[in-house]
């Protein structure tokens, strides 16, 4: 008997018509479902006319599923495939439905699960802000439903759990938040290890936040960071977006204590000798190089800001910064490089008590 691993095997190989053939002698429909929805991702680049018919026969299965969760997991599955096809009206529609099905679950804590996974799938398609309000809705559902407290604590983990996979999926910028409310709650169930391994993976997320993808993100929490430089001179076209990707890296390799990391930073400058770069991203390089402690460059690039705001707020982090490592006399330079009086009023009152501690302290 075929079995899901098996299509999976067959979709990595592009054997489309065997999977198809494999999948087709399954007996249960939502294993037979499922694996059309697995083929028809695979096959969205090569083949439009097999994805559309397997999209329409998992969709015809859906209606032979009696069980109301099973409904749910695979109506959001459905969705969120035709989302990534490029067919919006379509995956809200079975989204609606996925939310129908949610009703029908009797079970408090089976309802919040459910919840969470439509949730997941949410997100997983591009609706972010929707993907984490649902979240929340199982999140309270399952606090407020009358159950055994172990049980409880099952599916609020079980919810957890999904917010990570969700996060895992999603480009950095996204990933954020679904990582901070997972965090949050395996550090409130005091599940310690789990807590550990969300606030790196929000850390990771917020060093890699411009251009960090789970392919990069992934190889960069194993340790293997020349992977990680190459996946992005493979993936990222333009020259500037390759740039301050290398510059994340070379961050985050340094907040891990790889001393390659000055090797990774000087491929990054090396590339920037050949190209210009945008105001935002000049702001952007600025702001890396500040909280990585490269201040000599990043106070090149704060001077170089074209917006006199930004410039100034780049200008008064890396002065902070100076002030944090005691070079007071440099931190009041560039305090001094900054236009809006009032804020150079105030960072300069910062720089005195940081200098009146730090005398104190000697």
């Amino acid at each position: 008997m075929a079995s899901h691993d098996d299509i999976i095997i067959l979709v990595s190989k592009g054997l489309f018509e065997e999977a198809v053939n494999l999948a087709s002698e399954m007996g249960d429909p939502l294993e037979q479902a499922d694996s059309f929805i697995d083929i028809a991702l695979g096959a969205k680049g090569s083949h439009p006319e097999l994805v559309q018919d397997l999209l329409a026969k998992a969709l015809k299965l859906s209606k032979k599923v009696k069980d109301p969760q099973d409904k749910v997991y695979l109506k959001s599955r459905l969705a969120y495939a035709h989302a990534v096809l490029g067919n919006p009206e379509l995956a809200s529609e079975l989204f609606d439905s996925a939310a129908e099905e949610i009703a029908k679950i009797k079970s408090d804590g089976e309802r919040a699960v459910a919840t969470a996974v439509l949730a997941y799938h949410l997100a997983l398609a591009g609706f972010k802000d929707e993907g984490l309000d649902t979240f929340n809705e199982a999140f309270d559902m399952a606090i407020s439903a009358e159950m055994d407290y172990r049980k409880k604590l099952d599916i609020i983990t079980e919810i957890a759990n999904l917010l990570e996979a969700a996060g895992d999926e999603l480009n950095s910028s996204d990933a954020v938040g679904f990582y901070e409310i997972a965090y949050d709650i395996f550090d409130k169930l005091r599940i310690s290890q789990r807590a550990a391994d969300l606030e790196k993976k929000v850390e990771l997320a917020k060093t890699t936040y411009h251009h960090g993808t789970p392919e990069i993100r992934s190889a960069l929490l194993e340790g293997r960071y020349q992977f990680a430089v190459k996946t992005v001179e493979k993936t990222l076209k333009d020259p500037q977006d390759r740039f301050i990707a290398i510059l994340e890296i070379a961050h985050w390799m340094k907040k891990m204590g790889a001393l390659e990391y000055l090797e990774v930073l000087e491929e990054a400058f090396h590339l920037l000798e050949r190209i210009g770069l945008s105001d935002s991203n000049v702001q952007r390089a600025a702001a890396i190089l500040t909280e990585m402690g490269e201040l000599e460059r990043a106070l090149r690039f704060a001077v170089d800001i074209k917006d006199p705001e930004k410039k100034d707020e780049a200008l008064a982090a890396v002065a902070l910064k100076l002030a944090e490592r005691k070079d007071f006399t440099e931190a009041r330079g560039v305090a001094g490089l900054i236009s809006d009086p009032m804020l150079k009023a105030r960072l300069s009152e910062e720089i005195a008590r940081m200098e009146e501690r730090a005398r104190l302290e000697f």
